[in-house]
């Protein structure tokens, strides 16, 4: 029986348009009422989750900044806080790299420096508490990711620089097209998921997973019913026990309707 639900939410929950499935909310409410546990995890900051969900985000568990920030129901929020001499290193390899955006996450909100307008719409639609300061190196908020908008695209661009210089020491993430993480070495979905599953003593078989992009894979691999998403890159799939329909189809809720609802568990 399933007893925990994750999911992803760019690329997985929501459609391309950024907008949740018709009847989202219906079905959490009828999971509610089974007991189930449903947990966002994202790249997203808690502050930007809390305001997309509204009045649903009492009902939700939030794994935030691909799991460098946890606020659950069930327990004390946690975060893995990084060291501000670690912060000041990676910001200033940054700034040899061109074409790319510092967003510095911490438990108050969200810091950048005045952006350039090729960044600002792009900030503006995953970001609603962006701080504006003059120089991130004189935030006094503690710091748990360093996030990193790359219009060259990470896998070209910053993230090869990046991972070599700091990835013996600190996870540098693929998170998104044009995104790209740094936090603590043990950060990641996968871990933040298995905390929440012990907590309420939810095993692998009670739990079912939805992602499509590589900061999902931690997550896939900590649940017995492991989706990974029809418009997921090809080498996601592998990672997964089951593939569910596109992000444009519905497929999050399609999957959870067919699999409890419907009686498909085996």
């Amino acid at each position: 029986m399933i007893k925990l639900i994750a999911t992803d939410m760019d690329g997985t929950l929501l459609n391309e348009a950024g907008q949740l499935p018709d009847g989202f909310i219906d079905l959490l409410n009828r999971l509610l009422q089974k007991n189930i546990c449903f947990v966002i995890a994202s790249g997203r900051s808690y502050y930007d989750l809390k305001d997309f969900f509204k009045e649903a985000t009492p009902y939700l568990d939030f794994i935030c900044d691909n799991g460098a920030f946890v606020v659950s129901r069930h327990h004390q929020r946690q975060m893995s806080l990084l060291e501000k001499k670690a912060i000041d290193d990676i910001l200033l390899q940054c700034e040899s790299i061109t074409h790319i955006k510092v967003i510095l996450s911490g438990p108050n909100g969200m810091y950048a420096t005045p952006c350039e307008n090729e960044f600002e719409e792009i900030l503006a639609h995953y970001f609603s508490n962006i701080q504006v300061v003059s120089n991130l190196q004189d935030i006094h908020d503690p710091i748990h990711r360093i996030c990193i908008c790359d219009l060259n695209h990470p896998l070209q661009n910053s993230y090869p620089i990046l991972s070599n210089r700091f990835g013996s020491h600190f996870k540098v993430t693929l998170s998104g097209d044009i995104w790209l993480d740094i936090t603590n070495l043990e950060v990641n979905k996968g871990n933040a998921l298995s905390k929440i599953q012990s907590l309420l003593h939810i095993n692998q078989d009670e739990t079912m997973v939805f992602g499509d992009y590589y900061n999902d894979i931690e997550m896939l691999k900590v649940a017995k019913y492991s989706f990974v998403m029809a418009n997921a890159n090809e080498d996601m799939f592998s990672h997964g026990n089951y593939i569910a329909k596109s992000h444009n189809e519905n497929g999050v809720c399609e999957a959870i309707n067919e699999f409890i609802f419907k009686s498909k568990l085996k």
